[in-house]
């Protein structure tokens, strides 16, 4: 949008309440007709110019050079002295145009002035809650734009740890496979670039399909078997998957802390079960792992990092839309997540 659609776009409103207050004001004294065409349209813009007058010295001076800044007592003082010119003005015109004006002087001519200054009340009483209004919700507003950025400075956070932290992992376990000499070593290589492509493409998107993502879990989960070719690893993916969309990122945290602090804890009977169901827009994912052995404290103590995590991203993603269980049992930690997609 250029400069001068902005600027009509952000006083259209100033235009259009001008507009109608000439039209009202011109509806109400076309008695001034019969005295003279010229004289009334003097009356109608000059009567509108000084209420105008009135409202913007208002909002564009004195309110934020002395409500905004706490000196109440000094607005009121300049608030009631304007009026009460403006009022004056108001009065002085109304004579102008039409000297036969309904009164004496005296009390007549007090009671004329008083609705005059009405008049001019009633603009600056307006314009002062408008401006009241307008400031609030540009407050509002802001605290949004703020909140917002400081919710997305920490989304960015929390994904830029996921790819560093299984990154990690995954070059430990490559580097395990090298070690022994392993043929598998260069599957896992292939694997780890899918892998890292699909982070590298989709992992800034906002949404991906499902599917997608239970392709990276697949592989993810065929690294670890290569690793661990005598491990019980089990991935089950069903549902409509090619027709929900999912934040990127968002569930590798549980799968990798199954294994990290599951099954890569114990030398032989680890195990990690994972079932992922879609059906229509909910999203039901359970992890089962072996529990550390009581020795490997560091294992049993870190064992919710990665969970902590993807806590995070969910209260910020997808609020009052899923649930989150996780269970001890005696020889296992299950994981149950229900995620509304839509």
């Amino acid at each position: 949008m250029g400069p001068k659609k902005s600027i009509a776009a952000k006083y259209a409103f100033h235009f259009l309440l001008w507009l109608i207050v000439i039209f009202s004001m011109a509806a109400d004294t076309t008695y001034l007709i019969k005295y003279s065409k010229g004289l009334y349209i003097f009356f109608v813009f000059s009567k509108t110019l000084i209420q105008a007058f009135l409202v913007y010295l208002n909002i564009l001076a004195l309110y934020p050079v002395f409500f905004k800044k706490k000196k109440y007592f000094l607005y009121g003082l300049f608030v009631i002295l304007i009026t009460l010119m403006a009022g004056y003005a108001n009065m002085q015109l109304e004579i102008f145009v039409d000297p036969h004006q309904p009164f004496t002087p005296g009390t007549d001519h007090f009671l004329f002035f008083l609705s005059q200054l009405g008049m001019a009340a009633r603009y600056m009483v307006i314009s002062f809650l408008l401006k009241i209004t307008v400031d609030y919700y540009d407050q509002k507003e802001t605290i949004k734009k703020i909140e917002l950025e400081k919710t997305t400075a920490e989304l960015n956070f929390l994904q830029a740890q996921v790819n560093p932290h299984f990154l990690f992992n995954t070059l430990n376990n490559l580097y395990a496979l090298i070690l022994e000499r392993s043929d598998k070593s260069a599957e896992c290589v292939l694997k780890l670039a899918d892998i890292m492509k699909y982070m590298l493409a989709e992992g800034k998107e906002d949404k991906v399909i499902l599917q997608k993502e239970v392709d990276m879990l697949f592989n993810y989960t065929g690294l670890e078997r290569l690793r661990k070719p005598c491990a019980e690893i089990s991935f089950h993916a069903s549902g409509n998957t090619r027709e929900c969309f999912i934040t990127p990122l968002l569930l590798l945290p549980l799968i990798e802390n199954a294994f990290k602090y599951g099954l890569n804890s114990v030398a032989k009977n680890g195990f990690v079960k994972i079932n992922l169901e879609a059906e229509k827009n909910l999203l039901t994912l359970t992890v089962e792992n072996n529990v550390p052995p009581l020795k490997n404290k560091d294992a049993l103590q870190s064992l919710g990092i990665g969970i902590e995590n993807v806590k995070k991203r969910l209260e910020m993603l997808y609020h009052g839309r899923y649930v989150l269980a996780i269970d001890k049992k005696p020889e296992s930690y299950f994981v149950k997540l229900q995620l509304q997609l839509a």
